[in-house]
């Protein structure tokens, strides 16, 4: 048993251990992978059966959580991956679950970067607070705290890639990551789920232009439309795409050829994985190029 102060709440109580991406998110990205493994971005030339926790919450924090994740996965995020469908309703459980996601990796990032700006460290924590509230359910709004929901789909026009990385449809379609970017008194929190995009911002000069993107605390319909990036984001966005494509031609040659020999011991899986399926969209838009070492298995 692990006790301490819950993140969230602040109350001593025994901790659970808890998933900074929700658990489902990585179960379904392992299980549906080409090899039944992810991989760290961490630590590329492991192998990883599970996605970064931590025995942050109390009992009653996880629950609320769950209970958010649960909405979020039957009524979103499966139907969504699987193709079942582009729209969906949702109610007041989606804004405290993208909530819920940003502040867990406001929080996960400044464990992993503590803050020697004051001034940025100041904007951090008025942003926690604010999401706190909100989650504990002191505050019956997000004020200034906007979440921006984006889903995803697959790129294969030629033309539209021109410029874009050769990963990007693995990265929009796979990949899992989180970030925080500050600037000009702005605090953005990047969660990246596949198939989504999630933008917690605070005090957005750009908000206004980001209304079709922004999830109503009460309720409101995803559905395919025309989404507005907050400028320099979509720059940033394929920067990370390369990075993963950089990473893995940095795996070693051993662990390339455990990849390789996974692959050929099951190749039925491998074709009917989710990560081919990502590929071969890759494949429609570059070619040749869209080989380069980028989510042999997935990352994370």
């Amino acid at each position: 048993m692990v006790e301490g102060e819950c993140k969230l709440c602040g109350e001593h109580r025994e901790l659970k251990l808890s998933h900074f991406i929700p658990k489902f998110v990585g179960k379904w990205v392992k299980d549906s992978s080409a090899t039944g493994y992810i991989r760290l971005n961490q630590n590329i030339n492991k192998r990883a059966q599970d996605i970064a926790k931590d025995y942050w919450l109390c009992g009653e924090c996880e629950q609320l959580f769950s209970g958010w994740e649960r909405e979020f996965a039957n009524k979103i995020f499966y139907p969504f991956v699987k193709n079942e469908t582009d729209s969906a309703f949702y109610g007041e459980w989606l804004a405290k679950f993208c909530a819920s996601l940003s502040w867990r990796t406001l929080s996960y990032m400044r464990s992993m970067n503590p803050r020697s700006d004051k001034v940025v460290d100041e904007k951090e924590k008025v942003v926690l607070r604010g999401l706190a509230s909100f989650l504990l359910g002191k505050t019956s709004n997000l004020g200034i705290f906007e979440q921006h929901f984006y889903p995803l789909d697959a790129i294969d026009s030629a033309s539209v890639g021109v410029g874009l990385p050769e990963n990007i449809n693995r990265y929009l379609l796979r990949s899992m990551h989180m970030d925080v970017l500050v600037g000009d008194g702005q605090v953005m929190v990047y969660t990246k789920l596949p198939k989504f995009i999630l933008l917690g911002l605070s005090n957005h000069s750009e908000s206004k232009q980001m209304r079709s993107s922004r999830v109503s605390i009460r309720e409101g319909k995803l559905f395919p439309q025309s989404y507005y990036w907050p400028k320099g984001f979509a720059e940033y966005m394929f920067g990370k795409a390369r990075e993963i494509s950089q990473l893995y031609r940095k795996i070693n040659p051993n662990q390339q050829a455990v990849i390789e020999k996974t692959l050929t011991k099951n190749p039925e899986r491998a074709a009917a994985s989710e990560t081919i399926a990502a590929f071969q969209h890759d494949l429609e838009m570059f070619g040749r190029a869209a080989f380069s070492p980028s989510n042999p298995d997935d990352s994370a």
